[in-house]
């Protein structure tokens, strides 16, 4: 399966999705009507480069953070990463920091498209969460998952603060547990 999509863990496949994502709950626009609107003949083309199982154009770059609104720099920064990743791309930006840095502080500017100093205070909580948990991909959700978890807030406002009671992730589990049955 990884090999079917070798670009999913790129910074500009994840970028592209959530601009995808953001786009359908925002604006109510499909992947069908986003690829029709930039003169794709499938739209199936835009959902594999956002799943990463096809690499994604950099002569389409710039149209794709306008049509997507998307921080044009940062997104074409991430797709020419993504096309050639084994480039070593800090040797040609000038960097404030050691070279013995591994650029993280660098990349991450990149992707923010703004100053780490320039974070909000949200922004920072998080990063501070992450970098302190042994295991942070656990703490991570895809854009796929976002939904869900909008849905738990909703239904259960304590569960960012409390987490689910028990009751909650037992009737939770047990909808759940018949993939073939609707949740009710």
């Amino acid at each position: 399966m990884k090999d079917e999509y070798p670009l999913a863990d790129t910074t500009a496949a994840r970028m592209l999705s959530e601009g995808l994502a953001r786009a359908k709950h925002e604006q109510g626009l499909s992947i069908r009507q986003i690829g029709k609107q930039m003169g794709y003949k499938t739209a199936v083309v835009l959902s594999h480069m956002a799943l990463g199982r096809a690499p994604i154009p950099i002569d389409r770059a710039e149209e794709l953070a306008d049509t997507l609104a998307i921080d044009k720099t940062s997104f074409l920064q991430a797709v020419v990463r993504q096309r050639h990743p084994d480039v070593s791309w800090h040797l040609l930006t000038e960097s404030r920091r050691s070279s013995e840095s591994d650029n993280l502080a660098d990349e991450l500017e990149t992707v923010l498209g703004c100053r780490l100093k320039d974070l909000s205070n949200e922004q920072r909580a998080v990063m501070r969460e992450v970098a302190a948990d042994p295991r942070p991909r656990r703490r991570w959700l895809s854009v796929h998952e976002l939904h869900a978890v909008e849905v738990l807030r909703e239904m259960r406002p304590s569960v960012s603060s409390n987490g689910l009671s028990a009751a909650d992730l037992e009737v939770l589990r047990e909808r759940l547990s018949d993939q073939d049955s609707p949740l009710k």
